[in-house]
């Protein structure tokens, strides 16, 4: 890749934590939930660990490099792998749909869309296309049979 992003993704999740919670506290625009709703949100945030972690122990397991655009030593299809094809950005995604629901105000949700559009174009995109390069064939397969996100 000729131009990695300079933030990794896990600090994108912890600025955007950060972003949720002053954009709740200083411009929440309208508090959409109130106790006990905003308890549902760790409906999304605890699988969202789950996944993002099982996904980062999968590489782990497989001894292939866990920061993004580092040159793949294996093609991980296993553990979460086998449901979505990037279990660790899906499970930021819901960690931070879970905790804007856990503030329970607007502004904090429509941080969640921002994310998604950084991991996205940032990440997402360029590693499918650097994927696509290193496995070839093999990796076009496992892409007609798991989805991107879920």
């Amino acid at each position: 890749m000729s131009t990695k992003p300079r933030i990794l993704p896990l600090a994108w999740l912890l600025i955007f934590l950060l972003l949720q919670t002053t954009l709740h506290f200083y411009l929440p625009l309208v508090h959409l939930f109130h106790t006990p709703l905003q308890m549902a949100g760790l409906i999304p945030l605890l699988p969202g660990i789950v996944v993002m972690v099982s996904g980062a122990r999968a590489f782990t397991r497989a001894d292939t490099p866990l920061i993004p655009f580092e040159t793949s030593t294996v093609l991980v299809s296993s553990g979460s792998f086998r449901f979505t094809r990037n279990p660790m950005y899906l499970g930021m995604t819901l960690i931070l749909c879970g905790s804007a629901l856990l503030f329970g105000s607007l502004a904090p949700l429509l941080s969640v869309i921002l994310f998604f559009l950084i991991i996205r174009g940032q990440y997402v995109i360029p590693e499918e296309k650097m994927m696509k390069e290193l496995f070839g064939d093999e990796y076009l397969l496992y892409c007609s049979r798991v989805r991107r996100w879920l």
